[in-house]
């Protein structure tokens, strides 16, 4: 009994020794029937391209009219009456409010009078003048008299052009009592109620025009520095479909760290002062390569590179200097041409000389 057992392990052991040898074999059976087996790393690449002709930055902004004005008084006083309601629409020269102040009216009132006292004391004078002169022809007055005529109704003369003057002040003071609108416009707001006391300059509505919309954004000093009057636009509403077509009127000069611009739409954009829009600018862009932001290794330490491939295959590795990231592609500056190979997959442990596979 105990040897049949003795043969039995035997026999076992012999089995498994006999399949670990086959197992051993297996591989090299393998390698000796397909020969050709590539070894060298997969590698996934994307070639390297010029960056677009243009940059579409947008930038938000809100509606408004072209033209717009809160009209004041020039003194103060009361506001005995408005004539308009918020909301309404008005022509130019249409009166908005008048303004109740006790001084500006007597004042108009004695430089008018002035006037006509000077007007009466002048033509006395030319009547006198004219007299003194012929009794000098006669001999019967001194020449003295004559030119001290001649001289009050000259200086009677210079009296009566500054007061018309002082009346023709007043007289402006007293329609600036009365404001008007200086354009066709609606009325965006009112400001001051009937009775209120208004002082000089204070604000009493606001008027927006009705001729052209225009939308202000503000945009970052490099972007500024590349913009221009005249430069295309389109600008998108965020609350319906659309894009309507604009044009920058102005650049202005940057008050901290953004720039003001001015974008004047197409009378048939059909957008009201008040929505917000999206506005996309066409900026040119000078020529510049792109690669995939997969294919920068090390891109936030200081020595960034890429790994590019030659006609052969073999890597080689090239330092760039990363710029602007856009859609998954970055900018950047390095001895490449565009057409270029660059590893996007696969990078692992590649190193400088390595052969590599390219997988479709």
């Amino acid at each position: 009994m105990r040897h049949r057992r003795k043969v039995s392990l035997a026999m076992a052991v012999l089995g498994l020794l006999a399949l670990l040898g086959g197992c051993d074999r297996a591989p090299a059976n393998s390698q000796a029937a397909n020969p050709a087996v590539d070894a060298r790393a997969a590698v996934r690449v994307s070639q390297v391209r010029h960056s677009a002709a243009e940059e579409r930055p947008r930038f938000p902004g809100v509606v408004r009219a072209r033209e717009r004005v809160s009209p004041a008084f020039l003194h103060a006083g009361v506001l005995s009456e408005r004539l308009v309601a918020r909301g309404q629409r008005v022509e130019e020269g249409e009166p908005l409010a008048r303004l109740h102040n006790p001084a500006l009216e007597p004042a108009l009132a004695g430089a008018e009078g002035r006037v006509r006292e000077l007007d009466a004391h002048l033509a006395r004078l030319g009547r006198d003048v004219e007299r003194a002169r012929a009794l000098r022809e006669r001999n019967l007055v001194a020449q003295e008299e004559l030119d001290r005529l001649v001289s009050e109704r000259e200086a009677t003369v210079q009296a009566r052009e500054q007061a018309m003057a002082s009346r023709a002040d007043a007289r402006a003071q007293v329609d600036e009592m009365t404001l008007q609108a200086p354009f066709a416009a609606d009325v965006a707001d009112l400001f001051v109620e009937p009775g209120d006391f208004v002082a000089a300059g204070e604000p009493v509505l606001a008027l927006s025009g009705v001729d052209g919309v225009e939308v202000a954004i503000r945009v970052p000093v490099m972007l500024g520095a590349r913009l221009a009057p005249g430069m295309e636009t389109q600008v998108s509403p965020v609350l319906q479909e659309g894009r309507f077509p604009g044009r920058i009127s102005s650049v202005g000069r940057a008050d901290t760290a953004l720039v003001p611009v001015v974008v004047a739409l197409d009378s048939t954009s059909r957008l009201s002062p008040g929505e917000s829009v999206q506005v996309y600018l066409s900026v040119p862009m000078t020529p510049s390569l792109q690669v995939p932001l997969a294919a920068v290794q090390d891109p936030g330490g200081h020595a960034p590179y890429v790994l590019a491939l030659t006609d052969d295959e073999t890597v080689r590795r090239v330092p760039v200097a990363p710029g602007r990231l856009e859609n998954g592609w970055v900018t950047v500056s390095a001895p490449l041409s565009a057409g270029d190979r660059v590893v996007v997959a696969g990078q692992g442990r590649l190193q400088q000389g390595d052969s590599v596979r390219v997988l479709p």
